[in-house]
C-alpha cells in the first residue's frame, strides 16, 4: 500500500476512507511512555498495547513481580503508586491479573497485565513492591480464584471463610446468567422508556 492508499484520496468515496482506517497503523506507541517503559523492562520479555487511557504492558506471570519493582526503582518512571490491583475473567482464555501504576513525581500511569491459564491461577504477590497489594490481592482472590503465592496475610476479606469453591466475579459464578438477564431487562426497561 503507498502513502496515497492510506489518506482516503477522493477516488470512490467512503469506502477508501474506511479502508485506509483498517490499514492505519494502530501499533505507534511513540507519543505514549512505552520507549521509557521499555528501556526500564529491557530485561523483561513484554508486550506493548495501547489502552484507552494508559499504556498496557502484558507480562508473564514468572516475570510480573520483578516488571512491578522495575517500574517502581526506575529513576525516569518511579511508579511508586499501586492504584488499583484486580482482575478480568477471559473465560477459556484464563485470567488476566491487572495491575493499574501511577508515579506520583511524574504524573504518568501505566497499566500490567498477566494472563493466568484458566485451570492454574497462582501468581506471586506484588506485597514485597507495594504493601498496598495486601488487600487487594485478598480481594481479588476472593472474587476470581487467584492464588498469591507468598502472601502474608491470605485471610478472607469479603466473603464466609468456609466459601472457598465460589468466586462472584468469574463468568462461571453459579448467579452470573441471572446477573446477566438482570441487567438486559434493566437495560432494555430503561431503553424503552427513554424511546417514548
Amino acid at each position: 500500500m503507498t502513502s496515497d492508499d492510506t489518506t482516503g484520496g477522493s477516488g470512490a468515496g467512503g469506502g477508501d476512507e474506511a479502508e485506509a482506517a483498517v490499514a492505519a497503523p494502530v501499533d505507534n506507541l511513540e507519543d505514549t511512555i512505552w520507549p521509557s517503559i521499555n528501556r526500564a523492562l529491557t530485561a523483561v520479555d513484554v508486550r506493548p498495547e495501547r489502552g484507552v487511557l494508559d499504556l498496557i504492558v502484558h507480562v508473564s506471570r514468572a516475570d510480573v513481580v520483578r516488571a512491578l519493582r522495575m517500574l517502581k526503582q526506575d529513576d525516569e518512571l518511579q511508579f511508586n503508586y499501586l492504584r488499583s490491583l484486580t482482575a478480568v475473567d477471559n473465560e477459556a482464555d484464563g485470567v488476566d491479573v491487572v495491575y493499574h501504576l501511577y508515579s506520583i513525581p511524574k504524573n504518568i500511569n501505566v497499566t500490567v497485565k498477566a494472563t493466568l491459564p484458566p485451570d492454574d491461577k497462582v501468581i506471586e504477590t506484588a506485597t514485597t513492591v507495594w504493601q498496598a497489594a495486601n488487600w487487594l490481592e485478598r480481594e481479588t482472590a476472593e472474587m476470581f480464584g487467584v492464588r498469591f503465592t507468598g502472601h502474608p496475610d491470605p485471610r478472607t476479606l469479603l466473603m464466609p471463610e468456609d466459601m472457598t469453591d465460589v468466586f462472584p466475579l468469574l463468568k462461571s459464578h453459579p448467579f452470573a446468567e441471572i446477573e446477566l438477564l438482570q441487567g438486559e431487562l434493566l437495560g432494555h426497561e430503561r431503553g424503552a422508556g427513554d424511546a417514548d
